[in-house]
């Protein structure tokens, strides 16, 4: 991908920003077309094991996720809570997978990209220790106490049902979980 920023290295304005960008606080970038702006966000972020992305809207941090997936595999895409749906829980399942699944990447992984919303972004989420904690091990040998797995399941979010229909279900029939 060093095509891509290769050109932004003989700018001196990109120099610039590049020393600025060193400094604390904010960079103020203007008068990026729509389509470099991608482009120039994956240059700057260069040198950082960890990248948020805040787009004012949902559908921008959408479409900047489309485009960066391009420049950067290791991106993903945080999605705020849609209260109408989370509430009515129309989607409320398949939105928490996807938050699940950038919180297992920042946890596995080095070099993480993630692209959300101002909505997603000002989420109140638990300490990263904390979500570290509350992560379930079992290996192929493990023996369980069923109840107490019943009673962790729960207190981290899993809802206990008689079918499974989705994302953060469980179910128990005899001695299977």
């Amino acid at each position: 991908m060093q095509a891509f920023v290769a050109p932004l290295m003989e700018l001196a304005e990109y120099d610039a920003i590049l020393k600025g960008r060193k400094k604390k606080g904010m960079v103020q970038i203007a008068g990026c077309v729509t389509s470099q702006k991608t482009h120039m966000m994956y240059a700057l972020s260069d040198g950082f094991d960890f990248k948020i992305i805040a787009a004012s809207s949902e559908l921008k941090a959408k479409q900047i996720y489309e485009e960066y997936r391009v420049l950067d595999s290791n991106v993903y895409l945080y999605p705020a809570k849609d209260l109408l749906f989370y509430q009515a829980d129309l989607r409320g399942k398949y939105l928490i997978k996807q938050r699940m699944e950038v919180f297992q990447s920042m946890m596995e992984q080095k070099n993480v990209t993630i692209v959300t919303s101002f909505d997603g972004f000002m989420d109140a989420l638990l300490p990263k220790e904390t979500i570290e904690e509350r992560i379930i091990h079992i290996g192929a040998e493990d023996t369980l106490d069923m109840e107490e797995m019943k009673y962790r399941l729960v207190e981290i979010g899993y809802e206990r049902e008689e079918q499974i229909e989705g994302p953060g279900q469980f179910a128990v029939r005899g001695g299977i979980l």
